[in-house]
Formats: structure tokens, C-alpha cells, sequence
């Protein structure tokens, strides 16, 4: 198994140019991963693949507001597991099934977590929701190489055709 903090590209969505891209190995594929955060700032969020032995990241340095990190994971299923706030307290995502499997050769998309923490009284509100648009906004803004080299597909448990469709008619509207 890899080790996968090495290949880890984090973006802040400010641009960087073709040649900091790392390249995919075989069995890749990149994976968005956009967190909408509000209220107490968690420490970190963690990502699993299936299995017992499955890969693992942990997205850090977390900011009120938007964050997105590109990363490279291996293919596979993935779920959101854990929000951890502090050293002795977390909140188990595991029972709601936030989801996304990993292709290979493409930026893979599985929705936008959102996640608002009441420190107060030591409660969360979370979601998994479709941004799709946004998602590529984003991507369009800052990383257009990316998306250029690579395309973007959902990938979470439900089918969602407005990536296709976006492609297709950009597609058509350049012919």
C-alpha cells in the first residue's frame, strides 16, 4: 500500500502552472474534495477508502468558508468518516454514507461537504450536496490546465448529468 501524503497537491485555488502537476500513476485518479465550513473550525476531516486496510487522507489546515483540495488517491471506494473538532472529541460520518468512488485517469467529484459545528453545545450539522456547477467554476478559475488534460466526473452514489451535459454543449458550441 502507498503511502499517499506525497502526492497530495493542495490547492487553495490559486493557480500553478502544468509543471507542478504530478502525474498519475496506473490505478489513479485525482479527487476533489470541496468542505464548506462554519462555526467552530475541526481540526481535521478524514477520508477512508473500503476495507480494512484501505488509504486514508486527512484534510487539514481548514478555514472558515470554502476549502478544496485536489489530491491523488488510488482507485477504490471512498467515505467521509470523521470530523475530528479536538484530541478527545469527533463526530462519526461513517452511518450517513457520504460516499464518492475513485476512477482512474480523471478528477473525480463527489459533492461538497458541509459542515457547521456548535461548539456551544458540542453539536454538528453536515450535509453531502451536489455543487457540481461550482465545483467547476472553481476548477475553470484557477486550474484550467486541469480540467483541459483531465475531465471531471461525479462520482458519488447517485448519477448527476449535468457534467456531461455542460461537456457536451461546450463541446458543440466550439464546432
Amino acid at each position: 500500500m502507498r503511502f499517499i501524503c506525497y502526492c497530495i497537491l493542495f490547492i487553495s485555488f490559486n493557480c500553478f502552472s502544468e509543471n507542478d502537476l504530478a502525474s498519475l500513476g496506473e490505478n489513479e485518479g485525482y479527487v476533489l474534495l470541496p468542505l464548506v465550513i462554519s462555526g467552530m473550525l475541526p481540526e481535521s476531516i478524514t477520508i477512508e477508502g473500503a476495507g480494512v486496510f484501505g488509504d486514508s487522507y486527512r484534510v487539514r489546515k481548514l478555514k472558515a468558508g470554502e476549502n478544496f483540495e485536489l489530491i491523488i488517491l488510488p482507485v477504490g471506494d471512498y467515505k467521509w468518516t470523521k470530523i475530528k473538532v479536538n484530541k478527545s472529541y469527533h463526530f462519526n460520518l461513517e452511518e450517513h454514507e457520504f460516499s464518492l468512488t475513485v476512477n482512474k485517469g480523471i478528477i473525480n467529484y463527489g459533492g461538497h461537504l458541509i459542515i457547521d459545528i456548535n461548539s456551544q453545545f458540542g453539536t454538528a450539522k453536515y450535509n453531502y450536496v451536489n455543487r457540481s456547477s461550482q465545483a467547476i467554476k472553481e476548477l475553470e478559475s484557477c486550474c484550467k490546465n486541469i480540467l483541459s488534460k483531465y475531465s471531471l466526473s461525479f462520482a458519488s452514489n447517485s448519477e448527476d448529468p449535468f457534467i456531461n451535459f455542460l461537456r457536451s454543449a461546450t463541446t458543440e458550441g466550439l464546432n
